[in-house]
C-alpha cells in the first residue's frame, strides 16, 4: 500500500518542467475554458484554469508561486467571463496557496489524494465565488450544492486524466 503522508518536506519529491510547459498549458486551459462551453453546454461546469493551478501547486509545493499563478490565471479568466474583475483572481490565489501548503504535507502524486484535493479545491473555489457574488456584489444567486458537488466530482475525474498526461513532462530535481 503506497504511503500517502510524508514524514518531512525533504522526502517529498520536487519536479522541474520544460520552460514553455506552463505558459502553453495555461493558455490552452484559458482558451478551452472560453470556447468549450460554446460547443458543449455542459462544459460550463469545468474549471480548467483551476486544474492548472492545483497541478502547479501540488507539483512545485511552493505557496508563493502557486498563489501568483492562481492570481494570474484567475484574472485572465475574469477577463474572459461575466464576473467582476478580480473575483476569480482572489479565489484562485487562495486555492493556489492552500494547494501548495497542503501538497507539501502529503503525497500529492497519489491518485486518490489528487482527486480529493481537486474536489475540495473546486468546492472551495465555488464557495468563494458564491460569497463574492452574493454578499459583496449583491447578485441574487442560489447555492446549488448538489450541482456543485457533481461538477466537483467531474472535475476531479478529469483532473486524474489531465494530471497523468502532464506528469509525462516533469523531471526530478
Amino acid at each position: 500500500m503506497p504511503q500517502i503522508f510524508t514524514t518531512s518536506r525533504a522526502e517529498a519529491a520536487v519536479f522541474r518542467f520544460p520552460p514553455l510547459f506552463y505558459p502553453l498549458v495555461a493558455v490552452a486551459a484559458l482558451a478551452a475554458q472560453a470556447y468549450l462551453p460554446v460547443v458543449l453546454h455542459a462544459a460550463v461546469y469545468l474549471d480548467l484554469p483551476l486544474l492548472v493551478v492545483v497541478y502547479w501547486a501540488c507539483a512545485t509545493r511552493r505557496p508563493i508561486s502557486a498563489s501568483t499563478l492562481g492570481a494570474a490565471l484567475g484574472l485572465a479568466q475574469d477577463s474572459l467571463a461575466h464576473l467582476a474583475l478580480g473575483v476569480n483572481g482572489i479565489a484562485k490565489t487562495l486555492i493556489g496557496y492552500w494547494g501548495a501548503s497542503f501538497g507539501s504535507k502529503i503525497d500529492a502524486d497519489h491518485a486518490g489524494m489528487r482527486m480529493l484535493i481537486v474536489f475540495t479545491a473546486y468546492e472551495l473555489n465555488r464557495a468563494i465565488l458564491f460569497g463574492f457574488e452574493r454578499f459583496l456584489l449583491g447578485t441574487p444567486v442560489p447555492w446549488r450544492g448538489e450541482v456543485t458537488a457533481l461538477a466537483a466530482l467531474v472535475n476531479a475525474a478529469l483532473a486524474l486524466v489531465l494530471f497523468r498526461g502532464m506528469d509525462r513532462f516533469r523531471r526530478w530535481v
